[in-house]
């Protein structure tokens, strides 16, 4: 997953996507390093392993990208 899903997944307000701002502090909620996933991305199985309702929506908006060829 990249931040590139977090921009586009669909959000639960009137514009698509997740902030960054709120991304950072879910992140560091989890313990997960926020630089490391804007630079390189992160595993999905990570973001699922929290059991996050916001992070298992972001994971299947981004399997059923993969699953439509996109990345």
């Amino acid at each position: 997953m990249t931040l590139d899903h977090l921009r586009r997944a669909p959000g639960f307000g009137a514009r698509p996507g997740y902030c960054a701002q709120g991304g950072r502090e879910w992140f560091a909620y989890y313990g997960l390093d926020w630089s490391a996933f804007v630079r390189d991305g992160i595993d999905a199985d990570i973001i699922e392993a929290t059991g996050d309702a916001l992070g298992l929506h972001l994971v299947a908006f981004a399997r059923a990208e993969a699953t439509r060829g996109q990345q």
